[in-house]
């Protein structure tokens, strides 16, 4: 019952897509996959094979364009869904340990702006429909601040993932961005480390780049624990309604 009633409000609150006038979520829904098609066949007529040493060779080659065109796909990223695990790693590759993960933190916070408000806007079905992964996570996860903050530091969860579930959720704007862009920076700079060691494996900063995702998934691990705890607490601590009878005797 509590379930149905959350389910409720959060439809009162973001809209039922069934109630959206059926031509305007057809002109969005078509301007969005017109965006992406355009940028993937662009693309594609350019040459790029997305893999993180041809991503940046590429980027290499487009000058000061390079910054651009990276922060671009981050932005994009949600339609396109391209792994941002990728471009963390290739911006690591592409503009060094310090530049790579600044662009792909401020790219990812950008893209998740719009991937935020690609939820709110379009509804539950239009991003069920778009998700392959992360389907479950978004149907059985309580969106705050804390629980974005920790799926965004998260090493191996979908970005997008966060981005609808965080839109389709009664969460702030301003709490959501701020949770996670706080989140998001950390793995930043342990992909972009770690995609700038690429190039030599096995030496000793390789080395420390493995070490730096290992030390994340652990914390990761003992973060998830203190929240699952917590929120045990917090449900063993309300008080349950009184009996009725009990009350009339």
């Amino acid at each position: 019952m509590k379930a149905d009633a959350d389910r409720k409000l959060q439809e009162s609150k973001l809209g039922d897509p069934k109630r959206v006038d059926p031509k305007k979520r057809f002109i969005q829904f078509a301007l969005l996959i017109l965006v992406g098609g355009v940028l993937s066949y662009w693309t594609l007529r350019r040459g790029v094979n997305l893999t993180p040493e041809s991503f940046r060779d590429y980027i290499f080659s487009l000058d000061v364009m390079g910054p651009v065109i990276f922060l671009s796909l981050f932005i994009v990223r949600p339609l396109l869904l391209i792994p941002s695990i990728m471009l963390f790693i290739a911006g690591g590759l592409a503009f060094g340990p310090f530049w790579g993960p600044l662009y792909a933190s401020i790219g990812a916070v950008l893209g998740g702006s719009l991937g935020f408000w690609i939820a709110r806007k379009m509804g539950h079905d239009f991003v069920m429909s778009k998700l392959k992964l992360g389907k479950g996570v978004i149907q059985k996860t309580r969106f705050n601040s804390y629980v974005v903050f920790f799926l965004s530091f998260l090493p191996v969860m979908p970005v997008t993932v966060i981005n609808y579930g965080a839109g389709l959720s009664r969460m702030s704007f301003k709490s959501y961005i701020l949770a996670h862009a706080l989140g998001i920076t950390p793995r930043a700079f342990a992909y972009g480390y770690f995609g700038n060691s690429l190039l030599e494996i096995g030496s000793p900063r390789f080395n420390a780049a493995i070490l730096i995702l290992i030390i994340m998934g652990l914390l990761t691990i003992y973060l998830r624990k203190i929240f699952f705890s917590t929120t045990t607490n917090e449900k063993e601590s309300i008080p349950a309604p009184a009996d009725k009878k009990s009350e009339l005797s």
